[in-house]
């Protein structure tokens, strides 16, 4: 785990200071604490009862992109920890991250606050290992002040899409920020590839207000015994039939269906008017 600072152009400020930032990672990871780092994984681990098999799938879902239909709480829980991590961890000037494809915008002193929502949701899902190693690092006491000094890459799309599919509290405030808030939310979600059936249970779990149907909780059970297994393959399951196959992979809404009846009012009105957005982008 190293931070290459070899591809930073030197002849401009901005660069000059990543690859200062990144120089500085690199002698911190060599003093990371796995012990800390193991300790880190266990607490996230316990908010998903205990489940290391799960815990590796969210964190590989993670570094990936991958958005989960199932386990959506599960997700947001550990991106939230991850949050409360980086705040606890990075506070305040302790970090900093640079714009090198604009080197107008870089302010060295509030950077980090500047450009924080185009940072941490990248670097907490992304890279995770990596920020747990650099919080852990034990340097000398002459040179805890390096610790001050950790350069974090940004990402303004990898970002975005980090906080659209694992904290639901942004496209809540996307829908209530104006008229058309579902129109941006079809938009959102259509440049980070994700269909109806994916927002569909977003919402689903945002405004439940009852269990959700017998078939769904039924193929999570089967999902998740599948998962803490410890098997590497995922989808299909040969011992599921075709169509079970098909809602795991895809979903269990789909936009000609019905809202489910375990959401409040509210959640169904979002669920029509997400489907008639869904439909005029098709259309």
């Amino acid at each position: 785990m190293s931070d290459n600072n070899n591809d930073h152009d030197l002849s401009s400020y901005a660069g000059r200071c990543a690859s200062f930032g990144s120089s500085t990672n690199s002698f911190l990871l060599k003093h990371q604490d796995e012990g800390f780092i193991e300790r880190m994984i266990e607490e996230q681990v316990k908010l998903l009862g205990g489940n290391k098999e799960l815990y590796n799938r969210i964190d590989n879902n993670m570094k990936n992109g991958v958005f989960d239909h199932f386990f959506i709480r599960e997700h947001c829980a550990i991106f939230s920890w991850r949050e409360t991590f980086s705040d606890k961890h990075f506070p305040g000037n302790s970090w900093f991250t640079v714009d090198l494809n604009d080197e107008d915008e870089f302010e060295a002193e509030e950077g980090n606050q500047k450009f924080a929502r185009a940072t941490i949701p990248f670097q907490i899902t992304r890279h995770f290992d990596r920020v747990m190693a650099l919080a852990s690092a034990n340097v000398p006491s002459e040179l805890t002040w390096l610790k001050q000094q950790v350069y974090f890459e940004k990402n303004d799309l990898l970002s975005d899409e980090a906080e659209w599919k694992y904290k639901w509290e942004v496209a809540m405030t996307m829908k209530k920020t104006n008229g058309d808030g579902l129109q941006s939310l079809e938009w959102e979600s259509s440049s980070m590839e994700m269909e109806f059936s994916d927002v569909a249970h977003m919402f689903a779990v945002m405004y439940q207000t009852g269990p959700k149907k017998l078939e769904e909780m039924a193929l999570k059970a089967v999902l998740l015994r599948h998962i803490s297994s410890g098997s590497t393959s995922f989808l299909p399951l040969d011992y599921l039939p075709k169509e079970i196959n098909k809602k795991a992979a895809t979903g269990m809404y789909n936009i000609e269906g019905a809202a489910p009846n375990n959401i409040s009012d509210e959640g169904k009105e979002v669920f029509e008017r997400m489907r008639e957005a869904f439909n005029k982008k098709s259309s």
